[in-house]
């Protein structure tokens, strides 16, 4: 006989802030972290800003970078792309990156075995450096330390960046915007976690405007869970109802000053 999924009482959704811009009170969002097993985080570049990545917005807006398919048509298009993955990639092995509050969050979520996923729009691959983490993570958008082959689909790590890779032959394993490469494993993935019927469902620093990436979170959220919404921007009109709590805030700034990371995880300190 399957458990009836426990919804917040009427005392603690008072205490959150519903369906606006104000960050809860941390008491009950401690209380929805400590209480929630099969949780599934959505996250989107933003998680990384703090790490000394740029977003997807920032890197589109600039004047010599695009992520979009279209790019390969032009030589300086594609060799600006390749460089700012490039930079990416040396950016993720020096000693100056370090991951996040949300990173280490989440890396405690999944040692807990609390976590079900972690499903990622971001190519970064800031969660090698967190291995519980890593292991419930799932890249939807590819990763920078990847190159695959156009024409046969072989994926090859790289060790030195992306300036050996040929054109028209490797190219970086990332998902470029207009892409409609469907990768079944990924799905398939998906499928599994989403059968687990998560309690607890948080988008964090993404605006969801890659459809697939959009369609995946839909689904998740209508599994039947309490719904959050945490990043610097509302979700839109259409995605809103999704959302039991939204707040309107640096994914860090919730964990830094909302949770007491101590007290839901004794043996971290």
């Amino acid at each position: 006989m399957s458990q009836k999924k426990r919804r917040v009482s009427e005392k603690e959704k008072a205490e959150i802030t519903h369906q606006n811009s104000s960050v809860p009170k941390d008491r009950s969002l401690q209380e929805l972290l400590r209480l929630s097993k099969k949780i599934v985080v959505i996250t989107g570049a933003g998680i990384s800003a703090n790490a000394g990545f740029p977003t997807f917005q920032e890197m589109r807006k600039s004047e010599h970078t695009s992520f979009d398919r279209s790019l390969y048509f032009s030589a300086e298009e594609t060799g600006a792309f390749h460089s700012t993955i490039c930079t990416m990639f040396e950016h993720l092995r020096s000693d100056s990156c370090q991951p996040t509050k949300f990173h280490n969050t989440l890396e405690e979520l999944a040692r807990s075995g609390q976590l079900l996923c972690h499903l990622t729009q971001n190519i970064d691959c800031m969660e090698q450096r967190l291995p519980n983490l890593e292991a419930r993570t799932i890249r939807l958008h590819g990763q920078i330390n990847q190159a695959r082959c156009q024409k046969c689909n072989w994926v090859c790590e790289t060790s030195r960046g992306m300036r050996a890779l040929r054109l028209g032959e490797l190219r970086p394993d990332v998902l470029l915007y207009g892409d409609t490469r469907h990768d079944v494993e990924i799905v398939k993935a998906t499928e599994v976690r989403l059968v687990k019927s998560p309690d607890l469902v948080i988008v964090a620093s993404t605006r969801l405007q890659v459809p697939a990436a959009r369609s995946i979170a839909e689904r998740f959220c209508r599994a039947g869970g309490t719904t959050i919404w945490i990043s610097k921007e509302n979700p839109s009109p259409k995605l809103r109802p999704l959302f039991d709590y939204i707040l309107e805030d640096d994914c860090d700034v919730v964990v830094g000053n909302y949770i007491r990371v101590e007290a839901l995880f004794p043996c971290m300190c």
